[in-house]
């Protein structure tokens, strides 16, 4: 009897109260009749907010930083991309738990309309953070709605000032060009790249240049983000 009251009691009285709160938040829950920060409503949510409808996510990866290391680099960040007709959303959002979401505190969502662009390809930079000097790492995620096109390849380069009137030269001398593996239709992403800065310069802006190729190699399209 003492073992019981004084061992086994307390215990079904912690279990009873983690059962009570667990019910609560669940009714709170019901009541407010909002979903919970699953990925998918908080995307759907940004949507929302941005007067987004009827898109449709076609992938998503981890940011994992390769080369970066300290506390301001981000953790369990996560990177999606939607897309609506020729408009394609690009959500960058933090993940709480198993599942249990929230939005990025820097660029959690913005969108891109290809037909503006000179060809239908785009190479997003997600999750840029900077590293020594002008370097940046990012995650880079590359989307083409052109159906010829089977591969992609992309140059990422921390442009110098002085630098911008050859890019290309900039591009042979510290360009880096990850390896894409396509993760969904029309969709290819690379891991997390380091891309060195201009040696001789104190200025520079982040850039990546992308071409999509046929099953022929063929050169399909290409964006040039300085042309």
């Amino acid at each position: 009897m003492t073992h019981f009251r004084y061992y086994t009691l307390p215990r079904i009285r912690w279990a009873l109260s983690i059962l009570l709160l667990c019910l609560g938040l669940l009714a709170v829950w019901l009541a407010l009749d909002t979903p919970l920060p699953s990925s998918a409503a908080v995307c759907e949510r940004l949507n929302r907010e941005h007067y987004v409808t009827d898109n449709t996510i076609l992938a998503s990866g981890p940011i994992q930083y390769q080369e970066l290391r300290g506390d301001y680099v981000p953790k369990n960040t996560w990177w999606f991309v939607g897309r609506q007709g020729d408009t394609v959303q690009f959500y960058t959002l933090d993940r709480l738990a198993v599942f249990l979401w929230r939005p990025a505190d820097t660029l959690p969502f913005w969108q891109l309309d290809l037909t503006q662009q000179e060809d239908p390809i785009y190479c997003n930079l997600f999750g840029s953070q900077p590293n020594i000097g002008l370097a940046f790492e990012a995650t880079p995620v590359v989307i083409c709605t052109d159906p010829r096109v089977v591969r992609v390849e992309a140059q990422l380069i921390s442009l110098g000032a002085s630098e911008r009137a050859d890019p290309q030269a900039a591009i042979d001398s510290h360009g880096v060009s990850p390896t894409f593996t396509q993760v969904a239709d029309g969709v290819w992403a690379a891991p997390s790249t380091l891309a060195p800065g201009p040696s001789d310069d104190s200025v520079a802006i982040w850039l990546a240049w992308c071409q999509g190729y046929d099953a022929d190699g063929n050169l399909i399209c290409q964006d040039s983000p300085t042309s």
